[in-house]
């Protein structure tokens, strides 16, 4: 079945439907009728944000429509959430090699022996407090 027969067995089927509805219910439903089409022929007003030179009518202006609005802001956003976070990455990274610096040049400078660097509980006399020297 086609698009064309569809629509015929479908009108055939108002027609009859049609036929049985009453006078009082058909003039009724002629004047809704013309009041549907008095609104839908009335101008509308649209309720939206238009920015001046965002675009072509047709919305094929490219970058300058992506960038257009709230997707401004969206890259905006991401941009400055990308930097942020390469440069929080960069100076997070010097500050633990720094650290690990300092750990090593406190570990070399001590008067600690040689074979405490391979003995088990070495990692205990880390951790131990540090007492002042005199």
């Amino acid at each position: 079945m086609n698009d064309a027969q569809f629509g015929g067995q479908v009108a055939a089927l108002l027609d009859e439907g049609l036929s049985r509805v009453d006078q009082d219910v058909l003039i009724r439903l002629q004047v809704a009728r013309k009041s549907a089409l008095g609104v839908a022929a009335a101008p509308r007003h649209a309720r939206a944000l238009v920015v001046a030179g965002a675009g072509s009518a047709t919305g094929n202006g490219g970058l300058r429509d992506w960038f257009a609005g709230p997707r401004l802001w969206l890259a905006l956003g991401m941009l400055t959430l990308a930097i942020s976070g390469v440069t929080l990455t960069e100076f997070g990274s010097d500050a633990e090699a720094d650290a690990a610096a300092d750990l090593d040049l406190a570990i070399l400078a001590d008067d600690l022996p040689v074979t405490a660097y391979i003995d088990n509980g070495f990692d205990t006399w880390l951790k131990r407090p540090v007492e002042p020297q005199q």
